[in-house]
């Protein structure tokens, strides 16, 4: 049991570190987000660069969803999920493959801690977590904005 827990943590980690990486990258080009809007919208202003039918609310909030950090925040979420999810779906798997083992009549083949069991394991952890991604990278590339001033005319 010793060993299953060294492998644990040698694998969840550096995943761990990694999202928590993502996520203070987040949070701090999100904590500068709104001053550098409203210091742009100045200077936008100033120099007449900024349609007059824009308000510095409006401006402030495309701004924040054009330049805030998404990547950061979209990778940090998505690791994040991964390391939430891994215990949940080896368990749903730890029960369907005994479900499973059952339903064939505890044949040898599908016997716990054999290698048709640890392929189920292996692959649908690694299919989950591709789900996963998959959703995170479809919604991310779903709702990238367009540029700036693209934005502005629209509003």
């Amino acid at each position: 049991m010793v060993y299953a827990d060294i492998v644990l943590w040698a694998v969840f980690g550096p995943v761990a570190l990694v999202a928590l990486a993502f996520s203070v990258r987040a949070v701090i080009g999100w904590m500068g987000i709104t001053r550098d809007a409203h210091e742009d919208f100045d200077y936008r202003t100033q120099h007449g660069m900024i349609p007059a039918d824009v308000d510095r609310g409006a401006f402030v909030e495309t701004y924040r969803r054009i330049n805030g950090p998404r990547t950061s925040t979209y990778a940090a979420l998505a690791l994040w999920s991964v390391l939430l999810a891994t215990p949940i779906i080896a368990k749903i798997l730890e029960v369907a493959l005994d479900l499973l083992w059952q339903a064939s009549g505890q044949s040898r083949v599908f016997e716990p801690g054999y290698l048709v069991w640890a392929f189920f394991i292996f692959f649908g952890l690694f299919g989950a977590w591709a789900a996963i991604a998959y959703v995170f990278a479809r919604r991310y590339h779903a709702h990238t904005p367009g540029r700036l001033e693209d934005e502005l005319k629209s509003l």
